[in-house]
């Protein structure tokens, strides 16, 4: 009997994220939807992924590790600190606004305690605030930044720079009309490196 094609996974994996925007929140994805959209039969989810929660757990986990391969990419031990830290910065800046409308739904389900979702927030979070507090902490020792505790330091830069996207995502959805102006002002690439800049210089010392 042949195997199933290899790449049916990423067909499902693939469905999941273009729907899980229209859904709302990750406990509404439905299989038998996800299977249609993949164009693949429903017992082929169940021979890659068994349950619909280890299926949630690795749609969340690509979505991740395609913006953590990334960000880890940009750094340069060569580079001062603080050029990492924007580069950085950048890097979660434009995943933000990317998949903004992908986000949108996972910070619904992180204030309602959806478990998996919670699950997988604690084990990869501190990945990238791992990152972020190296650069931060490598900035302030070279003064590039103002004496602040680290945390306090990743929240502001954060607040600045990616959450503005995910707002403006839900304003996108309650809102149609509003999106050239949000493309323009929130969405688009000079906007967000007009924030990164001006972040960083009110972090200055």
């Amino acid at each position: 009997m042949p195997r199933p094609s290899r790449n049916t996974d990423r067909l499902l994996i693939k469905a999941a994220r273009e729907l899980l925007p229209e859904l709302g929140c990750c406990s509404e994805l439905n299989l038998r939807a996800i299977a249609e959209r993949a164009g693949v039969n429903l017992g082929m989810f169940h021979y890659h992924f068994k349950t619909k929660d280890e299926f949630l757990r690795v749609v969340l986990q690509d979505l991740y590790e395609e913006m953590f391969g990334e960000l880890k990419l940009k750094l340069d031990p060569k580079r001062p600190p603080l050029e990492n830290l924007r580069q950085a910065l950048l890097t979660l800046g434009r995943f933000a606004v990317s998949n903004r409308v992908f986000l949108l739904p996972l910070l619904k389900d992180l204030v309602q305690g959806e478990r998996v979702v919670l699950e997988f927030a604690r084990a990869n979070v501190p990945r990238h605030l791992g990152i972020l507090t190296d650069l931060v902490t490598a900035a302030k020792k070279k003064k590039q930044l103002r004496s602040l505790p680290p945390f306090q330091l990743i929240v502001s830069l954060m607040s600045g720079v990616a959450f503005p996207a995910i707002l403006g995502a839900g304003l996108e959805k309650r809102q149609p009309e509003l999106k050239p102006l949000l493309e323009q002002t929130l969405f688009s690439e000079e906007a967000l490196q007009t924030r990164v800049e001006s972040t960083l210089k009110g972090l200055s010392p």
